[in-house]
């Protein structure tokens, strides 16, 4: 039995007005190394340095000592008294730091008022029997001029610490929001039959 022309028409007609529509966005955070990479891929100058919020790696422990010593004779014996004062530092993983001074390939970030430390990227590999150097070279790690694979200086304030243990390690990350939306359409197109002709 054939099917009348304008039933046909009607659905091809519908079936072109059918649509599918839907949007869709996504938001993703991620913590990212900070690193020269981004640097340039973003953009961003010193100005731009500053107004990021920064967070270390992993943890930075950092210790110094002082001794103090009196000889002398008492009571008919050499007396040798001495005392030993270890201040320690210690920065978790996670803690937030601003930058409150940087440069070409270096921050100086600071985890609480009135110090700071520094970070560099790309410095110079170590050949140390103590450690296989693993560190990427443009990260922004802890800096320590003299780091000998064990411990290095590093200055807090005027003070002066031994950076101890994995610390040398420890580099900034930073937040990066990301927003994607997708929207897609489409269509079902229902087909379309041969018209039948008239003779």
């Amino acid at each position: 039995m054939p099917v009348p022309t304008s039933a046909l028409k009607l659905v091809a007609s519908l079936g072109l007005l059918v649509g599918l529509s839907a949007c869709a966005s996504r938001q993703v955070a991620e913590q990212l190394p900070f690193s020269d990479a981004l640097i340039q891929d973003y953009g961003l100058g010193e100005t731009h340095k500053q107004r990021l919020q920064y967070y270390l790696s992993s943890p930075i422990t950092l210790a110094r000592s002082s001794a103090t010593s009196v000889r002398g004779i008492a009571d008919g014996r050499l007396v040798d008294r001495g005392q030993r004062a270890i201040d320690k530092l210690e920065v978790p993983a996670q803690a937030p730091g601003v930058v409150v001074g940087s440069g070409a390939n270096w921050l100086a970030v600071s985890f609480e008022a009135g110090s700071y430390l520094y970070f560099v990227s790309g410095q110079a590999e170590i050949q140390s029997p103590y450690r296989r150097e693993s560190r990427l070279p443009d990260r922004y790690y802890l800096y320590a001029p003299d780091w000998d694979g064990r411990a290095g200086t590093v200055k807090v304030g005027n003070i002066s610490y031994q950076a101890l243990g994995q610390s040398m390690d420890a580099y900034l990350l930073v937040d990066r929001e990301s927003l994607h939306q997708t929207e897609s359409q489409g269509r079902v197109l229902s087909g379309r039959l041969l018209e039948q002709s008239r003779y």
